[in-house]
């Protein structure tokens, strides 16, 4: 009996255990298998389901574990989700028997793009209907490289040149095949894949996608540029979110916007190059206070302060979500890639160079006539600057997490995080086994697969 729960492995639970899809194609047979679409159309269709491709797809428990907000005692004891409240804690124990969203739902992107890419190895490619071919497989792979990567920085630990070639990372499901048991790769491995396949995908991609649920070149540049970043492979991050903003570059003035609407960013504004969101936060999402400290590093005339924030009965919340809804974008913004830009630039020590692409991007976020340009006369003191623009710049997106954990070992970066709760203090050290997930409970007994330490 072990042997065939094994044999099974987690693909069955990552597949079946959320929400079933109600296209006629995907439904599942008696005999377990699924039906592969066989058309152009339906396979489009596949990925053209932003329910499951975009919406709520990206992993939400590295932002709960963030210090940017905190919740009173009395909203902490009224959570729901027992997995959020031992989030919010850096609990050694996250689960109590719920399903976890934030690895369920991106691992069932990985399916849908997985059932494109076989379904279309079985479509011979014409001359007529080449453009189309061409679309599907290089999004079939982005997708599912966006999920890697998103999961990679929950649940795979941080990206360290010495040790990524032992160090664990995701199971990388290149296939729907249920019979294939799940394995870890290791972090070498999941960066490799997410980067060729990405790479092939920029080569398919068309430049303008017809909408920003489904990527183009540019976000195939950026989501490069993010692993890239990530590898510390400085001169390509560069060189790719470059590129990237040779398509994609233009930005929202904010002044342009009203400070007093509900939420002052249109979903699929002109700054989304990939739209994506968090998957559900919205009960945390609506009792939530931003940190004060976060809230006061914002300097009169910043817009951002207005934009992104509601300060309103003694509580400030966050509005400031791309999506210009409850839920958290957590996808790709022309913002986002200028910083990327700017951080590889002083990384690759051109700091003038740095100074002049953050510079670009914050003159478009203060009230007219009053930004001063920030000026750096170090590597040090520019990334410095640049990241604490990221931190203001990027909130509530999932960013937070991924940047405390990949500068974790720098000095004068590294941040010490700490939340008070119910009169006990809590304390993450930089660095610490807490900054990676633990797997699924349910999908380590039915996998076998090694747990992360905690």
């Amino acid at each position: 009996m072990q042997k065939t729960i094994n044999r099974l492995g987690v693909w069955l639970l990552m597949a079946l255990s959320t929400t079933a899809c109600q296209d006629h194609w995907l439904e599942i047979k008696s005999d377990k298998q699924l039906v592969i679409p066989s058309s152009l159309k339906d396979l489009q269709a596949l990925l053209d389901n932003t329910t499951e491709m975009n919406f709520s797809t990206t992993p939400s428990l590295g932002e709960v574990g963030t210090t940017d907000y905190y919740l009173p005692d009395e909203d902490w004891q009224a959570l729901s989700s027992e997995e959020q409240r031992n989030a919010y804690r850096w609990d050694e124990i996250i689960y109590a028997g719920e399903s976890c969203y934030s690895w369920n739902y991106p691992y069932k992107s990985v399916l849908h793009a997985n059932l494109a890419l076989e379904g279309l190895e079985k479509v011979t490619r014409t001359a007529g209907d080449e453009d189309a071919w061409n679309n599907i497989r290089g999004s079939a792979l982005f997708y599912r490289s966006w999920a890697f990567f998103q999961l990679a920085q929950v649940f795979g630990k941080p990206y360290a040149k010495a040790t990524a070639m032992s160090d664990l990372g995701i199971p990388l499901r290149l296939e729907s095949d249920i019979n294939i048991p799940s394995v870890r790769a290791t972090v070498q491995r999941t960066y490799d894949q997410i980067i060729s396949d990405v790479w092939k995908a920029v080569k398919l991609l068309p430049e303008t996608p017809l909408v920003q649920t489904r990527p183009g070149k540019a976000a195939a540049y950026a989501l490069l540029a993010k692993a890239y970043l990530h590898t510390q492979v400085y001169d390509s991050a560069h060189s790719t979110a470059t590129q990237c903003l040779q398509s994609a570059h233009q930005l929202m003035d904010y002044n342009q916007l009203d400070p007093a609407a509900d939420y002052p960013f249109a979903q699929m504004n002109e700054e989304v190059i990939y739209q994506a969101t968090m998957a559900p936060l919205s009960a945390l999402f609506r009792v939530m206070h931003v940190e004060g400290e976060l809230y006061e590093k914002y300097a009169p005339g910043d817009l951002r302060k207005v934009m992104y924030y509601l300060e309103e009965e003694g509580r400030v919340s966050f509005k400031g979500t791309y999506d210009g809804s409850i839920r958290l974008f957590s996808g790709i913004a022309v913002d986002e890639v200028m910083l990327l830009k700017a951080e590889a630039e002083a990384r690759l020590g051109r700091v003038d160079d740095a100074m002049s692409t953050l510079n670009a991007l914050l003159v478009t976020r203060w009230e007219s006539g009053t930004y001063e340009a920030l000026t750096a006369e170090s590597e040090a003191q520019a990334l410095q600057l640049i990241m604490e623009e990221r931190h203001k710049s990027l909130p509530y997106r999932g960013i937070r997490w991924m940047d405390l954990r990949r500068v974790a070992h720098e000095p004068g970066l590294a941040v010490t995080l700490r939340r008070e709760l119910e009169g006990q203090v809590y304390i993450l050290e930089p660095g610490a086994p807490r900054y990676v997930l633990p797997i699924p409970d349910d999908v380590i007994e039915l996998s076998g697969m090694p747990q992360n330490p905690r």
